[in-house]
């Protein structure tokens, strides 16, 4: 079994996201529903591919939908979430005994994502619902988010893209 993120990048055509890694949009739904309160319509879900290696990684940003993370092949993966009150969590996402095969991710949550081991790589899809718009997505602004979690400088400074 080929077991290199080239291989993967190929075959599944992957192309780089804007928050690091490369990604596919393998499926949107004709499907359309509304959020709670609101009138427009979106589709009812999205899902990509998505690849990380070695030290590259998914810097801070958050989504206005649920985002499930579903864990393929690879290193393990550390999401980390900030909640609202400053808590920091790490969702492991890999298929040894410490991990998880999936995560979910709560709307409006910052997070951010890498490889544990800074080496190899890690193929996941991610999955949102109401479907991912790109005018829903909000990547992090380190400064603004050092000044509401100070308590988070180093991580902060290691996953923020700006």
């Amino acid at each position: 079994m080929p077991a290199t993120a080239q291989y993967w990048i190929d075959h599944l055509n992957l192309q780089p996201h804007p928050e690091g890694g490369y990604y596919k949009e393998v499926f949107r739904s004709q499907n359309e529903v509304t959020r709670a309160g609101a009138t427009a319509l979106k589709q009812a879900v999205t899902s990509i591919y998505y690849l990380l290696e070695g030290r590259d990684f998914s810097g801070f940003h958050r989504l206005a939908s649920d985002e499930l993370w579903y864990f393929h092949k690879g290193a393990p993966l550390h999401i980390h979430v900030i909640d609202h009150e400053g808590n920091h969590t790490i969702i492991e996402l890999s298929d040894t005994q410490t991990g998880s095969l999936q995560a979910v991710i709560a709307h409006n949550t910052w997070f951010a994502a890498q490889i544990s081991s800074v080496t190899g790589f890690t193929l996941v899809s991610c999955a949102v619902a109401p479907g991912f718009d790109f005018a829903e997505f909000e990547m992090a602004k380190k400064n603004e988010l050092l000044a509401q979690y100070p308590q988070h400088a180093d991580l902060l400074d290691r996953l923020c893209r700006e």
